[in-house]
């Protein structure tokens, strides 16, 4: 029985560690944290370049994180194309993203 015990404490910080792997880094975190407070401000228009830029730079810093893609239809989303609340729900579709790898919003 012993023999058991010693395997099962590796086994379960191997799954552990996968868990953890899953997770945005600092600077995927931060990206999220910067597109929320954009959000929660009403998602002004006249930020919109700005909050694009800095969450890129983010996201650049990062090198590879699940958030590409979307951050990517939310930068190539145009007002001119389409109305504003598609370029709002672009954005909530990056927080989505977030969500799913374990972010969540900070409080306040």
């Amino acid at each position: 029985m012993p023999r058991c015990r010693i395997w099962a404490v590796p086994a379960a910080a191997l799954a552990l560690t996968a868990c953890a792997g899953a997770g945005l880094d600092r600077s995927s975190a931060e990206a999220c944290d910067v597109l929320a407070a954009w959000s929660a401000s009403g998602s002004p228009a006249d930020r919109r370049e700005e909050v694009t830029a800095r969450v890129e730079g983010l996201l650049e810093e990062s090198g590879t994180t699940p958030l590409t893609d979307p951050f990517g239809r939310f930068r190539d989303t145009r007002e001119s194309d389409l109305d504003y609340a598609a370029v709002v729900e672009a954005g909530a579709n990056v927080l989505r993203a977030c969500g799913d790898h374990g972010w969540e919003r900070p409080e306040g």
